[in-house]
């Protein structure tokens, strides 16, 4: 038995490192860069009810951000989602309407916007250099019924579009354990 659990194993990590390789040097479908431009419709802000992930510096940056104690923030703005594991994230509370809890309509002379645009999440300013996303061509024509600025304006290159992904991959998102274990 422990010979095939080393077995397994080697051949796990071994297949990790092969994707990992291989993967990093795979062809993408934005390997040319793809067009996009925000065009301020918001719709990755509203209507749906998203969740939106924080991680411990986002929480603290957030936190800052609207003269808070990260306590203050929790109560006020967040709430915790319980993923089918068990586990409890802590979210972005959204509005009864579905929009993003720091969705202001009377800013920008009322075509509305991002309260805390210069503090917000990764998950936010990384969209839609989302993983799920940018996994094929057809997820990404896909995701423009949802977003127009998607295959429109300036050319984002391959770089840029892999350190956006890289930055939505990166983040840790809090676990209300995470908060008990600092408390």
């Amino acid at each position: 038995m422990i010979t095939r659990l080393n077995e397994a194993t080697h051949f796990h990590i071994s297949w990790k490192m092969y994707y990992i390789i291989f993967m990093s040097q795979a062809e993408t479908f934005y390997d040319d860069g793809l067009n996009f431009e925000c065009n301020g419709c918001s719709y990755c802000c509203r209507f749906e009810g998203g969740v939106v992930l924080l991680s411990k510096e986002e929480l603290f940056a957030l936190a800052e951000f609207t003269n808070l104690t990260t306590e203050q923030f929790i109560k006020v703005y967040c709430r915790f989602i319980q993923h089918e594991n068990g586990t409890e994230y802590l979210i972005l509370k959204t509005l009864q309407n579905g929009d993003c809890i720091f969705w202001n309509s009377e800013l920008f002379n009322g075509k509305g916007g991002c309260e805390c645009y210069e503090a917000r999440p990764s998950q936010c300013s990384s969209y839609p250099f989302w993983e799920k996303i940018l996994s094929s061509k057809i997820s990404w024509e896909k995701e423009k019924s949802k977003c127009p600025g998607i295959n429109c304006g300036k050319k984002i290159t391959s770089e840029e579009i892999k350190n956006q992904l890289e930055k939505y991959r990166n983040r840790i998102p809090l676990t209300k354990s995470d908060l008990t274990k600092t408390n």
